[in-house]
């Protein structure tokens, strides 16, 4: 009952961080503008509006008593790359984290199933490099509730995983996974599967705008 309390909790995070975001998407906004274009008080916004420029996702400047909000990006400020591993393997962790550029990405970690799904909908990355075997929930299980929630259902899914068996990789195809690597991995690979991700992912956004 906790950590279904917990999960609601983190959800509810999300949906309002979100509505955030797409208020403000395009312009610069007083906390007055904002507040009028959602569905939350202003002691509440002001309350996520710093939870999201702590992540990095907002920026403010102040005119007198006034603060003006904008999204980071829209100002020309480099944004990292988030990127959420989910492995029980120390080492593999260790890999990924030396082996992607600290300037351009940010490493996310999850040590078990319950911890990706805590992490997804606090941290909002951009996308998931996933084990299968872990504890707590298994890979396979992890993206049955990805594709549960429409906040998460379209995050670009890679897995890494030791099984190497067809039926393993196409049981994580039908699970809507988007790349499969099987381990050991040569890390440059991983890079470049990873850049390969997020660019057809962003093309995929780009199309469902137009």
């Amino acid at each position: 009952m906790a950590a279904f309390k917990i999960q609601h909790i983190l959800r509810n995070m999300h949906w309002r961080e979100k509505e955030l975001l797409e208020a403000i998407k395009g312009e610069d906004l007083t906390t007055t503008a904002i507040v009028e274009r959602v569905h939350m008080c202003k002691a509440t916004a002001l309350k996520y509006l710093e939870s999201l420029r702590k992540k990095g996702h907002v920026e403010c400047h102040e005119e007198g008593v006034t603060k003006i909000w904008y999204l980071k990006k829209e100002r020309g400020v480099d944004k990292k790359i988030k990127v959420l591993v989910a492995d029980d393997d120390r080492n593999v962790l260790n890999i990924i984290r030396y082996s992607l550029e600290p300037e351009q990405f940010e490493i996310l970690e999850a040590a078990n199933g319950k911890e990706v799904l805590g992490v997804l909908f606090s941290e909002l990355p951009d996308i998931l490099i996933l084990d299968i075997m872990m504890p707590e929930l298994d890979g396979y299980r992890v993206c049955e509730e990805i594709k549960k929630h429409e906040s998460t259902r379209n995050l670009p899914v890679l897995v890494l995983s030791a099984k190497a068996n067809v039926e393993d990789k196409l049981k994580a195809m039908d699970l809507g996974v988007d790349d499969y690597m099987v381990k050991p991995f040569d890390p440059r690979e991983l890079k470049a599967r990873i850049k390969l991700r997020l660019k057809s992912d962003f093309e995929k956004r780009n199309k469902r705008k137009d």
